[in-house]
């Protein structure tokens, strides 16, 4: 039965009036967005040489009322493989710029409310989360309570709250969270940060003692340490981060290490050079945005993915696992060396050269295995208009044996973005 026209005007209207009085209200908007669209062909070193189309569209906006308590939210309007005369199903892969996604749906991306106290800030709901130059959280949705204020000059305190996991709402056993606080400041020019994390989850087996795997917070019980700080020795600006992540009684029960150096020098106002050494020792987790200098190895942060990342080649790890798991023993150990030079020579063109070595210091097939990696890069961009960029990536990396019967792989990528 369907509604009226006159009934169905006078909903609207009851709708309409809490609406308006809230915009009425709104003293600040803000509303931005972008769109993408990019070809790649890739040779991952698994199955076929893969190629294809992709595009996506995004909204973001923010709105702030006259007491000062601030709306942020973005969607996803499209983000898609094109598929020719097939474009209308709804696919998942892991092709588009957001893995795991239905493909042609609008879809929440995040939205927050912030509440002010005095010059303190609440914020609850699904945030945008980074930390320590995409190495600890790159580019990440967190469902999320976070409170953050100043506690001196320059200096702001942190804490909060992320529901990392709810597999069944009638079972609380399987729920996991992380509990963290810190600070971020600046000292003496220096920017820095420090972050102090905790997992949080029940201790769920079955009837006869075992694990039920899927049902229990695997890092429960680990503690994350994260502390980051960017600055200047003399002409160099220097960007380093360490990260921490042990003591779980699940995964993550060894001690894992991580961290990277990096300096660029400003050779000339048209030239930038770069150098940076990163390790990671244990398995510690490592997310897929940290910059290696690389387009096959990680350059692909979490909402943002990549093309032209090659898995086989990431620097992450699992860590080791607690006997009842199964005896899982991921105890594996990466180093990367890496140098990169970019010459501007107008403001329009950039182009970027990379090279650099990683080892692979214990494999999935055999943990005794090492196995050393040289890549090279090299991407073309082009500032068209003020607003819209296009750039070419190609990356090739000689894997010797890391990969079985594979003595290579690499992808290429041309892109376009429009920044509104």
């Amino acid at each position: 039965m369907g509604i009226r026209p006159a009934r169905l005007a006078a909903l609207l209207g009851l709708l309409a009036a809490p609406a308006a009085q809230a915009i009425e209200r709104a003293v600040e908007y803000d509303f931005s967005g972008d769109f993408d669209v990019r070809t790649f062909n890739r040779d991952p070193g698994v199955g076929d040489t893969q190629s294809g189309f992709e595009q996506r569209l995004r909204l973001r906006g923010s709105l702030t009322l006259d007491d000062r308590v601030s709306l942020h939210a973005g969607v996803n309007l499209t983000n898609d493989t094109w598929r020719g005369d097939e474009s209308a199903k709804a696919v998942e892969d892991e092709e588009p710029f957001t893995i795991g996604r239905t493909h042609r749906t609008v879809t929440f991306d995040y939205g927050y409310v912030e509440l002010p106290f005095d010059d303190w800030k609440l914020r609850v709901g699904r945030q945008i989360a980074n930390w320590n130059f995409d190495m600890t959280v790159s580019d990440d949705r967190r469902d999320r309570i976070m409170l953050l204020g100043p506690v001196g000059e320059d200096i702001t305190f942190i804490l909060g709250g992320d529901q990392r996991q709810n597999t069944t709402y009638d079972d609380r056993l399987d729920d996991g969270y992380l509990v963290f606080s810190g600070f971020v400041g600046k000292t003496a020019g220096w920017s820095w940060g420090a972050l102090l994390g905790h997992y949080i989850g029940d201790d769920e087996r079955a009837f006869d003692g075992s694990y039920q795997p899927g049902y229990f917070y695997t890092p429960r019980s680990g503690t994350l340490v994260s502390p980051w700080a960017q600055g200047r020795l003399g002409p160099v600006e220097i960007t380093t981060g360490a990260h921490y992540l042990g003591g779980g009684d699940a995964i993550f029960t060894n001690n894992t290490f991580a961290g990277f150096l990096r300096g660029g020098y400003q050779a000339t106002p048209e030239l930038l050079f770069e150098a940076q050494g990163f390790f990671n020792l244990g398995g510690s987790l490592i997310e897929p945005g940290f910059d290696s200098f690389s387009s096959l190895i990680h350059n692909s942060p979490r909402h943002d993915a990549s093309a032209t990342r090659i898995p086989a080649l990431d620097l992450t790890g699992v860590g080791k696992g607690d006997r009842e798991l199964g005896g899982i023993d991921q105890d594996f150990d990466r180093y990367l060396l890496a140098l990169r030079g970019s010459y501007s020579p107008t403001d329009k063109w950039r182009l970027q050269l990379a090279g650099g070595w990683v080892r692979y210091d214990g494999l999935t097939r055999d943990l005794d295995e090492a196995e050393d990696v040289v890549f090279g890069d090299v991407q073309l961009s082009y500032q068209v208009t003020r607003s819209t960029r296009i750039w070419g990536s190609y990356g090739y990396a000689a894997t010797s044996d890391l990969i079985p019967g594979v003595d290579s792989v690499d992808a290429l990528s041309l892109n376009l973005r429009t920044e509104f």
